[in-house]
């Protein structure tokens, strides 16, 4: 990714998330903004996966240690 972006340097980047949805995305900035989140329960599944690709500390497996934060799934 580093080297994609040092070669295609352009002041208004796009990315591309697959199977990404708006929820998610939301729901993981409210993560690293607030340290917390709340979701629906049938969110928990798409939000764990999506912050597993982008690999957000806290979020998802990928990285020992973890955040001091909360993700936490209501029932709806």
């Amino acid at each position: 990714m580093r080297t994609l972006l040092q070669e295609q340097y352009n002041k208004y980047l796009i990315f591309i998330l697959q199977d990404a949805k708006y929820q998610e995305l939301r729901a993981m900035k409210d993560y690293m903004y607030r340290d917390e989140v709340n979701i629906s329960q049938n969110q928990f599944a798409a939000l764990l996966k999506a912050a597993e690709s982008l690999q957000i500390k806290g979020l998802s497996d990928n990285h020992s240690g973890g955040g001091s934060g909360t993700a936490a799934a209501t029932s709806s």
